[in-house]
């Protein structure tokens, strides 16, 4: 027995460990990226050209809370010894209803970037023109707002519970609201994109090989750039849900403690490179397309050429 717990808190430690390193390099990364995309898909005319630019960048912003919020709470404590949302009630509420809304809103908006890809290489004319400017608004401003609504029993029910005579947590005590936040991430973060977005990468595959030669060429970069996304997101969205989907299925389960630490540590590596998905898009565009780092290039040149005619003699 005392072998064991030697080993579950040398398993934690190393958890720990990860927590910092890899959390970190996910948080400059993403961060550094998710400002590209919203940077290059706003103002290179050949990448906004279509509505789909706006899901992009609606799926940066949320990634940018999802990430940011989720990883440095943790990282917080293991480099301090303070957690912040233990520390402080109001973060503990806040971190956990912004950090789920920007999940919701960051995989939403890739459903809806992967749709209007699908739409964009279709033979069929009116399909191709289903998604406008506006409707991509309002679709994003619609999305937002149901993102929020959806996890605001999250921050209601969320408070500082005692886990014994010393020690406290950030959690519910009600019984519902706790399968109803472990289930919303499976559904919403996971098995809904992973559905929505198998179909439509196929679909979107099947008119690329058909339909290429009716789109011009930065039409079809931007697919397969879309098409390299989607399969980053299923390759990350699969396991972690199915994983997760066991531990909600076996959280009444008496376990010992080898196989609790086994599954702290195969959870964090899942979730660590869930968030590392979700923020590398800008990333996967520049080394995956040719297309995509000619234009952000001659966007830097006539830059620079305007601002050296425009600097005083």
């Amino acid at each position: 027995m005392s072998s064991d717990l030697e080993t579950f808190l040398y398993m934690v430690n190393i958890g720990d460990r990860l927590s910092v390193i890899v959390g970190l390099f996910i948080i400059i990364l993403s961060t550094i990226g998710n400002f590209c995309n919203c940077f290059v898909f706003s103002m290179i005319p050949t990448l906004n050209k279509h509505p789909n630019s706006l899901f992009l960048i609606g799926s940066s912003i949320g990634s940018l809370f999802f990430i940011n919020i989720g990883l440095i709470s943790p990282i917080i404590r293991v480099l301090t010894g303070i957690d912040p949302n233990i520390r402080w009630l109001f973060w503990c509420k806040l971190s956990i209803w912004l950090s789920y809304s920007g999940g919701c809103l960051s995989f939403i908006c890739s459903c809806f970037a992967a749709l209007s890809q699908f739409l964009i290489t279709s033979s069929n004319i009116q399909w191709q023109g289903l998604i406008t400017w506006i409707r991509a608004q309002f679709m994003m401003l619609l999305t937002a707002i149901i993102c929020l609504l959806i996890f605001i029993p999250l921050p209601i029910y969320y408070n500082h519970i005692p886990t014994s005579s010393t020690t406290i947590s950030c959690a519910t005590a009600h019984p519902v609201i706790s399968l109803y936040s472990g289930y919303s991430i499976i559904v919403i973060f996971y098995f809904l994109p992973i559905i929505v977005i198998s179909i439509l990468f196929c679909l979107t595959w099947y008119n690329l090989k058909h339909n290429l030669r009716r789109h011009r060429q930065i039409d079809g970069a931007v697919t397969r750039m879309m098409l390299i996304q989607m399969s980053v997101l299923l390759i990350s969205g699969i396991p972690t849900g199915g994983f997760l989907s066991y531990l909600l299925a076996t959280q009444y389960y008496t376990k010992p403690l080898l196989r609790l630490a086994y599954e702290y540590i195969i959870i964090l590596i899942l979730l660590l490179f869930s968030f590392l998905t979700n923020g590398i898009s800008f990333w996967v565009f520049i080394f995956a397309s040719k297309t995509f780092r000619k234009n952000i290039k001659e966007f830097v040149s006539k830059w620079r050429l305007f601002k050296n005619r425009t600097r005083p003699l």
